[in-house]
This record gives structure tokens, C-alpha cells and sequence, in this order.
């Protein structure tokens, strides 16, 4: 077997993010404290473990602002499909809520037990519900973003070029989308370790692949991945880039200097940052 110019062995090392990152449970440690710490304070206001269907996993948090008319940036967890939940991330959404963008946070069930079309299902599920809430909520159903990380940058991309008027809801309910390190090709996750859970087979690539489904409408799209991540990241986030632009979208390719797959996140919860400043501009509008 052979993708490109890699075999087997150098396609898993480009995608095995955890054995390039040293003392990586560390991390998923601290952001689950993080998130932890940022739920239990006692001023916030959040609606938590709201189910969108009737599995454990099909739940999302919903941390509001004050304005009922703000703008939402719903947020979809990475992991490899297979892993890690929307409460390691909670602690994100504060420097979007301190820009006055009210924030979702969205779990969906996890392969093995499910594959990725449910997976996208699930997440599609969850956005059209979300987007049903607006006025209860007190958001604004004309100002929703989409952003994710990792599996949930490949989920996010998928919100965005779903046919929302099969859910009843209009075909630009998503205004915009950024996407953290995401997988836009699932050809080598396909060829790669991963696959061994996933049990993607060569028509779901097809279908699930957003290189291959852009979103039907225009709208902005921020891209980025970090520094120091593997050549396939970066090669996925150029060639989705590349796509997006030939077909006429405005996109923005944040450029970090360094960090590796799971940095990003501390840059997205960085209300400083570059990134942060590029999603506040695009989600805020």
C-alpha cells in the first residue's frame, strides 16, 4: 500500500498525532481541568447536557450572552471520531463569550460503536436543533458560525456544506467556517491505523470527504493548523484551501508558527491571539 509517496508505516506516523506529542495525556488532562474550573464558576450561566436525540452522546451546551440578538459560534470536538468530549473544551468558549458571541458546544456518538456517516448525522442532528432554539436560547438564527478541531474540523466542514432545506431549515443557515487542523480528504484516515475503528470503506470517502463537497453557498472560511504538525495536516488544510478558493470563497489561512496538534487548542482559548482575533472578526459579524 502505498498514498502519495508514503507506505503504510510513514501514513500511520503522519496521522498517530499522540506519538509524536510527548506526555500528551498531560494535555487532555489539563484542558478537562480547564474546562472543569471554567464550568464551575459560579457567575457562569450555561445550559448543559441538552439532548438533541436520545443516546448519552447526543447532547451540547449552550453558554449564552447578554444580548439575545449576539451571534453563536457552535464548536465541534476532535478526537479522531473515536474520542474525547465536548467537556474538555468548555474553557474555549470565553474569549468568543467576552467578544459577545454566544457559544454550543456539540458531543455526537463515537466509532467503534458507530461509523462516520452516523457520526455526521449526528452532528447535522444536533446543528438543526440548535438552530430551532435561537429565540428561547437568545441568539440570533441569521449569525451562526461554525468552527471545530481536528475530526471536528472534517465535522464542522460538514455542517457547512450540508442541504439544510431537508431539515426545514434555509440553505444559509451557516454564515461561516473555520476549521483547526482538520481532515478534509478521509482517503488516507482510510489507509492509515485509523481505519482499523473506523471501518471506512472507499464510497464513504467518497461522500464524507469535504475536498470533495464544498459548501453550496459562499461564505468565509478561516483554515489554519499548527506549525509544527505533520506534512499531512498541512497538505490537507492547502489542498482544502486550494478547492475553496478555485471556487470563488473568501478564505483566510491563519499562519502559526509553531505549535503541534493539540497547541492549537491553547491558541484557540487565547483571546490575544492571532486566531482568536481572525474567528472574533468573522463570527462576530
Amino acid at each position: 500500500m502505498h498514498y502519495l509517496h508514503y507506505d503504510r508505516e510513514q501514513l500511520d506516523r503522519q496521522y498517530n498525532v499522540r506519538a509524536g506529542i510527548p506526555r500528551f495525556q498531560d494535555i487532555f488532562d489539563r484542558w478537562n481541568q480547564q474546562a472543569a474550573d471554567y464550568r464551575n464558576q459560579p457567575s457562569l450561566q450555561m445550559r448543559s447536557n441538552l439532548h438533541y436525540g436520545t443516546h448519552r452522546l447526543q447532547t451540547l451546551d449552550y453558554f449564552p450572552v447578554a444580548d439575545a440578538e449576539a451571534p453563536l459560534l457552535v464548536f465541534v470536538h476532535g478526537g479522531y471520531w473515536r474520542s474525547l468530549d465536548k467537556n474538555d473544551f468548555s474553557h474555549l468558549a470565553e474569549p468568543y463569550r467576552q467578544a459577545g458571541i454566544a457559544v454550543a458546544m456539540i458531543n455526537y456518538r463515537l466509532a467503534p460503536e458507530v461509523d462516520i456517516p452516523e457520526i455526521v448525522a449526528d452532528v447535522r442532528a444536533a446543528f438543526a436543533w440548535l438552530y430551532r432554539q435561537a429565540s428561547s436560547f437568545g441568539f440570533n438564527a441569521e449569525r451562526i458560525h461554525v468552527m471545530g478541531h481536528s475530526a471536528g474540523g472534517h465535522l464542522a466542514a460538514m455542517l457547512a456544506n450540508n442541504d439544510w432545506r431537508s431539515a426545514g431549515l434555509p440553505t444559509d443557515a451557516i454564515k461561516g467556517l473555520c476549521s483547526v487542523s482538520g481532515l478534509y480528504d478521509l482517503e488516507p484516515i482510510r489507509l492509515c491505523y485509523l481505519n482499523e475503528t473506523l471501518q471506512l470503506d472507499t464510497m464513504q470517502v467518497g461522500q464524507y470527504s469535504p475536498l470533495h463537497h464544498l459548501p453550496a453557498r459562499p461564505m468565509p472560511v478561516i483554515l489554519t493548523a499548527g506549525g509544527a504538525e505533520s506534512a499531512e495536516f498541512h497538505r490537507q488544510k492547502s489542498a482544502y484551501a486550494l478547492a475553496l478558493h478555485t471556487a470563488g470563497f473568501p478564505v483566510q489561512q491563519v499562519k502559526l508558527a509553531d505549535g503541534h496538534h493539540l497547541d492549537v487548542i491553547d491558541k484557540l482559548a487565547d483571546g490575544n491571539g492571532e486566531l482568536a482575533h481572525a474567528i472574533i472578526a468573522m463570527a462576530g459579524k
